[in-house]
């Protein structure tokens, strides 16, 4: 069975990665795989693209966001395919295609309350919802979400990735090491981070190094914490990082912090879990369907940057918290996120859609 799966963008980000993982392990137990990928000149396309190429898996640029879809072309793509499977929200284009050339669309859907937005910025999307075999996502409150939109079905399949493989770094005794990394927007709430830090006072910002990370996605915001971190000692913004940079900054790091406003599950949470890292986040998405406060993770409310710091607090004057929080943490992420449980789940999916089309 020949499978092509649409991404919206190949940059080294959550969706993406989530999606790489799984067309690897596709590839790796003898799937025939196509990916079609934003075009070489647009701001979507990232460092995926060649590791797709790398692995043997079929890349055809053909995606840019920033024009109207060509659906004559996506549409004979669509075509040589048995299956097809859109990821993320925008790629509604994709899933009308399919629809249209009769091939089985499954649609895998990352996204949260964000959609309610996406959808009234762009109208194609609702219609199309009502167009695909099966929709797909990764937590059970995200799931809510569209069942309030669309009558189509809904699968809830969490996310699995690789257990990271880089060396685990062991705490310094000097300085509590926090990470957030995140693009740079609202919805990533690194000005609560900024102002949680803000709260803890000079003992405890003395004693601890506060980091975040990230693509600048809204220039105006990104200026805005420049401006905010100024007076505060030990914060450091830094840019992108590459996939391999990024998981050395987590495996150097003590605390990964999540201050996020809207998430569903975020992967650098899942890649802090697989090496046994204290997590600190806002209780957002479908992020306590596996995180419980005080066993696995400390988990504050979104928007609540007093919480935030309370969090913080603890972790910098409590180190065996951070230690027992971390390997509940990497034994949670072995019991729910594995990729083999991920790519055996999402091929059955695969199977089901084709059988109910063809059969």
């Amino acid at each position: 069975m020949r499978v092509l799966f649409f991404a919206h963008e190949t940059t080294w980000s959550g969706a993406p990665i989530q999606l790489f993982h799984l067309v690897a392990w596709l590839k790796r137990h003898g799937w025939s795989i196509g990916v079609a990928v934003p075009k070489p000149e647009t701001a979507e396309s990232g460092p995926i693209s060649a590791e797709l190429h790398r692995i043997g898996v079929e890349v055809l640029p053909v995606i840019n966001l920033s024009a109207q879809p060509d659906m004559v072309e996506f549409g004979a793509l669509c075509a040589r395919f048995d299956v097809v499977v859109a990821n993320t929200l925008v790629m509604w284009a994709p899933v009308r295609a399919a629809n249209e050339q009769g091939t089985p669309v499954i649609w895998y859907i990352h996204e949260s309350l964000v959609a309610r937005q996406l959808i009234a910025q762009i109208p194609e999307i609702k219609p199309a919802l009502a167009l695909a075999d099966i929709l797909v996502m990764p937590t059970r409150r995200t799931a809510q979400i569209y069942a309030t939109l669309t009558d189509r079905s809904i699968e809830v399949i969490p996310y699995g990735i690789p257990a990271a493989s880089v060396r685990r770094f062991s705490a310094e005794a000097t300085a509590i090491q926090f990470l957030l990394l995140g693009t740079y927007e609202p919805r990533k709430g690194q000005d609560l981070y900024l102002e949680a830090i803000g709260q803890l006072g000079p003992a405890a910002i003395s004693r601890a190094k506060f980091a975040m990370a990230g693509r600048v996605l809204d220039r105006a915001f990104y200026e805005s914490l420049e401006r905010q971190a100024r007076p505060l000692p030990n914060v450091q913004l830094r840019g992108a990082l590459a996939h391999d940079e990024a998981l050395k900054a987590v495996a150097a790091a003590d605390v990964v912090v999540c201050a996020s406003r809207d998430e569903t599950m975020p992967i650098a949470i899942l890649e802090a879990m697989s090496l046994g890292k204290a997590i600190v986040t806002t209780n957002v998405g479908g992020i306590a369907e596996w995180l419980t406060d005080g066993v696995n993770a400390l988990l504050v409310p979104a928007e609540d940057s007093r919480a935030l710091a309370e969090a913080l607090r603890r972790s910098i004057e409590e180190p065996g918290l951070i230690l027992s929080l971390g390997e509940r943490a990497r034994r949670t992420f072995a019991e729910s996120f594995s990729i083999d449980r991920l790519g055996e789940r999402f091929s059955a999916l695969i199977n089901h859609a084709w059988k109910a089309r063809t059969q």
